[in-house]
């Protein structure tokens, strides 16, 4: 293990060092002496293609984008105020999806993911999990940590992520391709590459695998456009993995079910991104503050504008799991994230 408890590359699992050689051991002393992973095909397959999704968006980082941004859409719930608009995941669409954050901030997608798919995902989460906890390197494909090179500061980043009990996305070649494949079969991808009108990509750092244990705590009110790039483009994916919210034990979101233009000023006696409770108590005033329920398989779409929190309180006695995605258009994408083209 290294110094932040995350494991060493596994050695000969880069893409360009995969060959048979790597894929097939003589013997066990052979493997032990050379310290060479045997890869199944399936894993070969997986980190070949994460290597060449990011590979593929430094292609795209000098398009132009969207000429009209923010895009103009028209309203999908012009009778609904300060509340949560929510549709069927067979309703989604991009002017859905983009009306309803134009206008109120987010969206609530019922059914984003199948049973089966949820499955599907904390099955690989489990394994994931699993596979952080062993010392020796894992060559199943489960826990591959990326190496981004060191100048966007992963390893810090990753430890102070797994100690909250998470795990980034792309830190697994299996995990990352069965994600990606549901958000795809989902309709979720088109509708955020219809809206950004170029295809999205994601980030090592801003795509999570969350696992949220159910202590109380007071949590900072925060936007993510206070730490992203002035100019971003974004959409995030946040797909329940369990019941959560709500009247549920588990931990969900609190939010401000309304459109913020603005990115408010950052309150440094609550940390680097919290904005004052002041500010936000007056604002429910107005906007009284939301904690959907959740489904398995729901979803929230919303962008870097929204006020929201983790909504840790006394009372709750089960983990709340979730995948977190934030999805950017590759033209205007923060420059300190690893990215992925999807």
């Amino acid at each position: 293990m290294t110094h932040n408890g995350t494991k060493p590359p596994v050695e000969g699992v880069k893409q360009s060092q995969l060959t048979d050689s790597t894929q097939k051991m003589s013997s066990p002393v052979e493997a032990e002496a050379h310290t060479v992973v045997a890869l199944a095909t399936d894993v070969v397959a997986a980190l070949a293609e994460r290597d060449e999704r990011n590979a593929k968006v430094k292609d795209r980082l000098s398009d132009s984008g969207r000429a009209d941004w923010p895009p103009v859409y028209a309203d999908p719930f012009p009778e609904l105020y300060a509340s949560v608009p929510e549709i069927d995941i067979a309703d989604l669409t991009a002017e859905i999806m983009g009306g309803a954050v134009a206008h109120h901030g987010l969206l609530l997608v019922r059914g984003l993911f199948s049973a089966d798919q949820v499955a599907d995902v904390r099955a690989a989460q489990d394994k994931i999990k699993a596979a952080n906890l062993v010392e020796e390197p894992d060559s199943r494909g489960w826990y591959m940590p990326y190496d981004g090179g060191g100048r966007f500061h992963e390893k810090a980043l990753r430890g102070r992520a797994e100690g909250l009990g998470g795990n980034w996305l792309a830190d697994s070649p299996l995990g990352l391709a069965a994600a990606l494949r549901h958000l795809e079969a989902s309709g979720a991808i088109e509708a955020i590459s219809e809206h950004f009108q170029e295809r999205p990509s994601i980030s090592l750092q801003k795509c999570v695998l969350r696992a949220v244990q159910p202590e109380p705590a007071t949590t900072g009110w925060h936007q993510d456009g206070s730490f992203l790039c002035d100019d971003v483009r974004a959409m995030n994916v946040w797909t329940a993995l369990s019941h959560c919210g709500g009247s549920h034990p588990a931990s969900g979101l609190e939010l401000i079910p309304r459109r913020c233009e603005d990115i408010f000023s950052i309150d440094q006696s609550l940390g680097k991104v919290s904005i004052s409770f002041e500010m936000i108590e007056d604002m429910k005033k107005e906007f009284p503050a939301a904690t959907p329920e959740f489904a398995p398989g729901d979803a929230l779409f919303f962008d870097e504008h929204l006020l929201h929190r983790t909504h840790l309180e006394p009372g709750l006695s089960a983990v709340r799991y979730a995948l977190e995605c934030w999805f950017f258009a590759p033209s205007h994408a923060p420059s300190n994230y690893v990215p992925f083209l999807v």
